[in-house]
């Protein structure tokens, strides 16, 4: 098939697209320009250029896939697309429009902190983009909002709580919402990035699937969608294009959230009528006013009131999902949506095992009960269908995940082999402190030679080795490891970055430059250049020493150990009982395998609630060097992220409230306690004794409508969400702001003291630091704008240690650092006296630096960021 390219009329071959509307390059030219194929037999081609020309809709709806199974995150309106491979051009496909009457626009290049890498769909509420997260460098789904939803500030604001909500939700089988955001007025949610692809799309690549596949897969959702209704949340979209299946064999519930709920729907229809190919397609609408959902699978309560249903109508679609897995397409079809929601109100459910004979009869029964008309006649909640469709699997559900001897013999044996090839990276914690000792031992040499040395200023020019070799050497080994992609203290390090602001990252870059030109400055660039040449050989020596040989010696059984906890996924296995049995099973070297399989993340919290197991025998130990600087970290992003999550949170409801007549000044303290009332009963689990998800989902909502009706009022209590005007002015900031302000001073001196010449700078200048004559920066420098018992060096040094202690937050770090200040500065007219060959400003640097110790350690704010 032959097509000629609208700019430069080249010809190019095109294969056999699947219907659809594509975005190629010219291979010739460059340019972009638009291909429709339809999806007519023979298929009917239209080229036009992107710029000028629309192209109409098909005759009919294509298909929809994708070969990314996140394409099918979309919410109401979200119509998904085939991704297929490069067009003509190497250019990737486009999606068709929503709407006949919009032309087409090329996807934005960035949106927030996230580069879009290609649109995966365009519907009625926005669009779906393949995404990197640039801060954490991963894959995200990102969802856009549009039309009436975001032009209606009200609308908005509860759609944005409905999602905050299912974002606090965390479960192996639902889909994790990460963040939300707004860039120029285009308001976006972030969501986990699960690689493989719908069920939807299974079916349609190769029909029908195995009776037993079909039940563990549909076993899976069923666990996602108990865990969201026991929390009070009901999807109201549930269907096959919203099923994602990872390449390690776990399925997940997406949309979760992302649908509108019922009692906070338009009142203006958004779905006007369409042929049932458009239903089929995977299409989600909203009709009618308050018929949420997607009709092929819409239970018939739902087409009816959207606002009324409950948990029963999403084990109907679920029981429509298993119907379309068994038999390969939706259980009614018709000429029209109202045909189709008649059909799933009246026309009892066709005979599974006349469709297909190779359904069992037990799993005819659940489907059939699962899909009863009435919501009373169906499973009065999941754990009745997920106990069914066990018994249908065999698995024991009453302990969780029961393991047969041979599933026990073979993971041991895994487990074996693979933490053999482990054991030098158990030695990676005596590395590093072996390092960290090293770096000591250097310093602590380095001064009692000056003590004995006829030029003691020579000899402290030494100081930096160690400390710079044991930083240099940390640094190149967490670099080198990035490589490997499995560091948690690097993940922990991006994480960190990527909530810091321009403010903080520009503060630090001046504090590394300012120690920086210290060192040169100060005599110091000899030993600071040899601490770096040795710290970057012990770095990489440890690296491909221990963890790299670790991760080539131990790939195979890696691969193998991946491959058997699939078949267990794929066998009906429970995720929490399944990853329990794989840290028993796999002796006291379990945490190796562990962290491999699930993460640093998953890893720790299952050593936690081992370690609370009087059964378990095995090591449950923590508190690490690694674990210490992870949990720092997270806990600088957490406070930073919830900050965060607040301060938008509060902009929307702001919004809302003005668009309401509300005057802006009373929105603005509305906002807050809005903001903050929502944070709090998102994050609030309920009652474990609560199994009924009906009344968990009235409870959940009439405790949200509670505090927002509180908070509204102005009675909900946000002190504590206050920073006092006094923490603020004692904050890491102001510290910052000081020691900035010293060292500018003490540049600012030197120039003045004439201890720095022409020729100094000129050679700094040039790079040609042999020549600069270091005796003439003598140790006891003093100016008159000082006083005599001031050293010039005393105000450098106080600078960067205030600098410094801006990175530990919280306020109460602030007095330990004024107290240094003041001892450092002034000691020697306190009286310090002298300890030859130190001086007496040595001494009180030394003694500031003590008084820093315990603020370092007590200052640090485990509450808030400040």
């Amino acid at each position: 098939m032959q097509i000629e390219c609208p700019h430069c009329s080249a010809k190019l071959q095109l294969g056999s697209p699947k219907p659809g509307l594509y975005k190629p390059n010219c291979k010739k030219c460059g340019e972009p320009f638009l291909v429709q194929v339809s999806a007519d037999q023979p298929p009917r081609l239209r080229v036009a250029k992107e710029e000028t020309q629309r192209l109409a809709k098909p005759d009919r709806p294509p298909v929809a896939k994708t070969a990314s199974s996140n394409a099918q995150v979309m919410s109401s309106g979200s119509a998904p697309t085939r991704d297929l491979s490069p067009a003509p051009g190497g250019g990737r496909p486009a999606p068709p429009s929503s709407n006949s009457k919009s032309e087409l626009q090329a996807p934005p290049a960035r949106l927030g902190g996230y580069r879009i890498v290609r649109m995966l769909g365009r519907g009625a509420m926005g669009s779906v983009y393949h995404a990197k997260q640039i801060s954490l460098d991963r894959d995200v789904a990102l969802k856009t909002i549009r039309g009436r939803l975001a032009d209606s500030p009200t609308s908005l604001a509860r759609f944005t709580r409905e999602a905050y909500a299912a974002a606090q939700l965390s479960h192996h089988n639902v889909v994790q919402i990460y963040d939300f955001g707004e860039d120029e007025g285009q308001h976006f949610f972030s969501m986990e990035w699960v690689r493989g692809g719908s069920l939807a799309e299974l079916v349609r690549e190769k029909g029908s699937i195995d009776p037993k596949l079909a039940a563990t897969y549909i076993l899976q959702a069923a666990r996602g969608l108990q865990f969201a209704h026991r929390c009070g949340m009901v999807h109201r979209d549930v269907k096959p294009a919203n099923l994602l299946l990872g390449d390690d064999g776990v399925v997940k519930i997406a949309d979760l959230g992302l649908v509108k709920v019922p009692d906070e729907v338009d009142s203006e229809p958004a779905y006007s009528g369409g042929t049932v190919e458009s239903v089929q397609s995977g299409t989600q609408v909203t009709m009618q006013g308050t018929a949420v959902g997607t009709p092929a699978y819409m239970a018939p309560e739902q087409s009816a009131d959207a606002s009324t249903v409950d948990h029963r109508a999403d084990i109907y679609s679920l029981g429509c999902s298993l119907f379309y897995l068994l038999i390969g397409r939706a259980p009614y079809e018709g000429e029209s949506v109202s045909e189709m929601m008649k059909q799933h109100a009246e026309t009892p459910l066709p005979d599974l095992g006349d469709l297909n004979a190779r359904v069992p009869q037990t799993l005819t029964k659940i489907a059939s009960t699962a899909m009863a008309k009435r919501p009373d006649d169906r499973y009065g909640s999941l754990a009745g269908m997920i106990a069914d469709l066990e018994s249908f699997l065999g698995i024991e559900s009453s302990g969780g995940f029961s393991p047969t001897s041979d599933q026990a013999d073979r993971w041991e044996s895994i487990a074996s082999r693979y933490n053999k090839t482990q054991l030098l990276t158990r030695f990676s914690g005596i590395a590093t402190y072996g390092l960290a000792a090293l770096s000591l031992v250097l310093a602590v040499t380095t001064i009692l030679l000056a003590f004995s040395s006829e030029d003691p200023l020579a000899t402290l020019r030494w100081l930096p080795l160690g400390p710079i070799v044991f930083v240099i050497g940390c640094g190149t080994a967490l670099g080198l490891a990035a490589t490997l992609g499995n560091s948690a203290v690097v993940a922990s390090a991006r994480r960190l970055a990527g909530s810091m602001s321009w403010l903080e990252i520009g503060l630090g870059v001046s504090c590394v430059f300012v120690l920086v030109a210290g060192l040169l400055l100060g005599g110091f660039w000899l030993s600071a250049t040899l601490g770096t040449l040795f710290g970057i050989a012990a770095g990489a020596g440890f690296h491909f020493a221990m963890h790299q040989s670790a991760a080539g010696a131990g790939r195979e059984s890696l691969a193998e150990a991946k491959t058997f906890v699939r078949d267990l996924r794929i066998g009906g296995a429970d995720e929490t009982g399944l990853r329990d049995f794989l840290a028993r099973y796999a002796g006291q070297g379990w945490q190796s395998i562990f962290e491999a399989l699930f993460g640093f993340d998953a890893m720790t919290e299952m050593r936690a609630r081992l370690a609370g197991d009087p059964t378990f025998n095995g090591p449950t130990q923590s508190g690490g060097l690694r674990e210490r600087a992870c949990n720092w970290m997270q806990r600088r992003v957490d406070r930073k992220r919830q900050a965060d999550e607040r301060a938008k949170l509060a902009r929307i409801e702001r919004s809302a409230l003005v668009s309401q007549g509300v005057s802006a000044s009373e929105a603005n303290e509305r906002s807050w306690q809005m903001a903050s009332a929502l944070m709090d009963v998102a994050g609030q689990p309920l009652s474990e004794s609560s199994r009924d998800e009906r009344r968990a989902s009235e409870l959940k909502r009439q405790r949200i409508k509670a505090m927002l009706a509180e908070a509204r009022s102005g009675k909900y209590d946000t002190a504590k969400f206050h920073q006092p005007v006094w923490q603020l002015a004692l904050s890491g900031y102001t510290r910052m702001l000081i020691g900035m302000l010293l060292l500018a001073a003490f540049v600012f001196l030197l120039q003045q003291s004439g201890l720095v010449t022409d020729e100094m700078v000129e050679g700094v200048r040039r790079g040609n630091l042999d020549q600069i004559d270091l005796s003439a920066l003598p140790g006891d420098a003093t100016t008159k704008a000082l006083g005599k018992s001031t050293s010039l060096w005393s105000v450098g040094i106080a600078g960067v240690l205030m600098c410094f202690s801006a990175f530990v937050s919280g306020w109460r770090m602030t007095p330990f650092a004024l107290v240094a200040t003041v001892v450092i500065l002034g000691g020697a007219s306190f009286g310090i006296p002298s300890f030859p060959p130190l001086a007496a400003w040595m001494v009180a640097a030394l003694a500031g630096l003590v008084v820093y110790l315990p603020g370092i350690v007590f200052g640090e704010d485990r509450r808030r960021t400040v």
